[in-house]
């Protein structure tokens, strides 16, 4: 069998997502999900979790939705990605930001998350990549390295988006991430441009198929059209259609033809 770690990112942003991820969490479709703690239903959709199937629960690194609210105010992702690459990013009021969210984290979960990543990628991005793994030192000392963390980089080639993300910092973020003992995936697929037209059939199929090393990861963004949706999700109808597929017999049989085993991420 094929180890394959299925994340969902997302979580607590609306109750339509929150509800996809916990349904496909009981088939065992999905196995992991990134937790926004921003938005303000945080607390709720936490104690949902308490309730929910086994799965490794992560923070979502978040400075550029508008749910982010603390001192560090949300940027859009092309000016924050251009800060941080000319590393113009103040370092401590990222790091006062990064240090809210896994208070807001642990206070939900009463626990420190399993991994780390984040929304659009931002936790690679230079600054914001020194400054998580800072704070994961400091908060948890020896334990920190049982923390895993996302790595966005492609072991093939997945396209042109894929490559401009994994390019962005993933490479040095997996050396540093290395070096301090964290675990990590082997390999990172689910990117597409979310178009109303995109095969998801064939796009998992290419997927599974050329995965590499032992533990790679396959991101999703899945939502529920029986619960409440947020305002202004723009990949709002790529989610529906991402939790049709997975839901479905179709990547039931695809996992059974690849010999595909979704799995959380390891325990210390």
């Amino acid at each position: 069998m094929k180890t394959v770690i299925v994340n969902a990112d997302d979580y607590a942003m609306d109750a339509g997502v929150d509800a996809a991820i916990l349904k496909l969490a009981e088939t065992g479709a999905v196995t992991a999900t990134s937790v926004m703690v921003c938005p303000a239903r945080w607390p709720e959709a936490a104690r949902a979790l308490g309730d929910a199937p086994p799965l490794s629960i992560g923070l979502h690194l978040d400075l550029t939705s508008p749910f982010v609210d603390g001192e560090f105010p949300a940027q859009k992702l092309p000016r924050l990605m251009a800060a941080a690459q000319a590393r113009l990013l103040h370092g401590v009021a990222v790091r006062r930001e990064v240090d809210r969210q896994l208070s807001l984290f642990e206070k939900g979960m009463g626990r420190a998350p399993d991994f780390a990543d984040g929304h659009q990628h931002i936790h690679h991005f230079p600054v914001i990549r020194e400054v998580l793994l800072e704070a994961l030192e400091d908060r948890y000392g020896k334990g920190a390295n049982r923390i895993g963390l996302r790595i966005c980089a492609a072991r093939r080639w997945r396209g042109v988006k894929a490559a401009v993300i994994g390019r962005t910092g993933a490479h040095r973020f997996a050396r540093l991430a290395a070096e301090r003992g964290h675990k990590r995936n082997s390999d990172f697929a689910g990117v597409y441009d979310f178009a109303a037209d995109a095969n998801l059939p064939a796009l998992w199929q290419s997927w599974v198929a050329r995965l590499q090393g032992e533990l790679p990861l396959i991101m999703c963004h899945v939502a529920s059209g029986e619960a409440g949706s947020a305002e202004g999700d723009p990949i709002r109808q790529a989610r529906l259609r991402e939790y049709a597929w997975l839901a479905s017999e179709g990547f039931r049989s695809l996992c059974r033809q690849h010999a595909i085993q979704p799995v959380r991420w390891p325990q210390a």
